[in-house]
């Protein structure tokens, strides 16, 4: 089974450096996603530009990844069970946007030849497809899985880091026990009747509030995309950056 191109490289973690979602560059700021507007922008044009190849293929699904080697776009059609999958060798010196391109342009262009020789654009399409056709590659791999994530506020954040909670405890079913227990643990350190400091000790306490009020209801987000590639869903007509 041929595994999914990962475009995210992770750097050491204690430089707190990540990679460029656009172009796979490797040393920029922890927490941004992207090496400069510019470098977003031109992602976002080209993959906006595929959304006209994408409909030629009445796709469902799509992803788009790449390597320091190639460029890869996945596609699903709607009616079918099985991925197709068009690549691109990378050109040295330019970004993964730019071969993308002309992936997309070379395979515009093989369709419109095809049809030129007095073939239907489906039969077109049909050739495309099956030429790429690839059995091997899991359908789960570019269908995008609905990600639930826990929404903290601002102050919600700073409760967490005062209790010292974990985001396994907050999460677990027991969570207002554990938020509890966390609570008086360090009520005991901090508590003015222990020495301890009664501002810090009012902190704590507001912080311990704060955090049982989540637990009563508790706010998600939600989002669809794929690890480690971006993932188009025909349902949005968007395509969406890996999470």
């Amino acid at each position: 089974m041929m595994s999914k191109l990962i475009i995210l490289k992770q750097g050491n973690p204690e430089s707190k450096k990540r990679a460029c979602l656009a172009c796979g560059r490797s040393d920029i700021d922890g927490r941004r996603r992207y090496c400069s507007q510019e470098c977003r922008r031109q992602i976002m044009w080209v993959l906006s530009l595929s959304n006209g190849l994408l409909s030629i293929f009445n796709t469902r699904y799509a992803s788009f990844s790449f390597s320091g080697a190639q460029v890869v776009l996945d596609i699903l059609p709607a009616w079918s069970k099985e991925i197709s999958r068009f690549t691109c060798k990378r050109t040295p010196g330019r970004k993964p946007a730019d071969d993308l391109k002309r992936l997309i342009l070379d395979s515009g262009s093989e369709y419109y030849t095809i049809i030129a020789d007095k073939n239907s654009r489906s039969y077109a399409s049909q050739s495309l497809l099956k030429k790429n056709s690839n059995s091997r590659i899991p359908v789960k791999s570019v269908r995008p899985d609905s990600r639930k994530r826990p929404r903290f506020s601002k102050a919600e954040r700073e409760s967490i880091k005062c209790l010292k909670l974990k985001l396994e405890e907050i999460l677990s079913e027991e969570k207002s026990a554990r938020i509890k227990s966390a609570y008086k643990k360090m009520a005991l350190i901090h508590h003015p009747d222990m020495g301890g400091d009664a501002a810090e000790f009012r902190r704590l306490k507001d912080a311990h509030e704060t955090m049982l009020m989540w637990a009563e209801n508790p706010s998600f987000t939600s989002k669809r995309a794929l690890e480690g590639c971006w993932s188009f869903d025909a349902s949005s007509g968007k395509w969406k950056p890996p999470l």
